[in-house]
């Protein structure tokens, strides 16, 4: 796994890395910034994780420097960028 995910250049960290329900110490799942292109979708059924990602996405790329637009029909995201959130 921390042979696929090594990467050149600038990435973000995602996360950590599991297999078969155990975690993996010091092996991240990363996405090399050369990769990202307009748009994305995150999808998944309720509870999955997907306004979380959403939010630990979003945060790295503006630590990158990196501008992003969300959209949420839903008003899930309201408040994500409030002091303290």
């Amino acid at each position: 796994i921390q042979e696929n995910y090594t990467t050149k250049g600038d990435s973000i960290i995602l996360g950590g890395s599991m297999f078969e329900k155990e975690t993996i110490a010091q092996t991240f799942v990363k996405i090399p910034l050369k990769t990202l292109n307009r748009h994305g979708m995150i999808a998944g059924a309720t509870g999955t994780g997907k306004t979380k990602t959403l939010q630990l996405f979003a945060e790295s790329l503006s630590l990158k420097g990196i501008p992003t637009l969300l959209m949420d029909i839903k008003g899930d995201l309201s408040g994500l960028a409030a002091t303290g959130s």
